[in-house]
């Protein structure tokens, strides 16, 4: 068995999808986090972009909201 088709190509998956959204969800989250003057922007990036998606949904919940007032 080839280890990159293995369980139907999970890792090739896996690679794409950190492909495509580690850079782009951790580019976002270093940014807001500079913006808001948050610890380490960098490391906050690394992490919830590792996560992708799930790190973008975690870290917009727990942002704070802006009120209209």
């Amino acid at each position: 068995m080839d280890i990159l088709t293995a369980y139907h190509g999970l890792l090739i998956r896996f690679g794409l999808y950190q492909l495509i959204f580690w850079p782009t969800v951790g580019y976002y989250v270093t940014v807001d986090a500079k913006k808001r003057e948050l610890s380490s922007p960098q490391l906050r990036g690394v992490v919830y972009g590792f996560f992708g998606i799930l790190g973008l949904v975690v870290y917009i919940s727990q942002k704070p909201r802006a009120t209209n007032s």
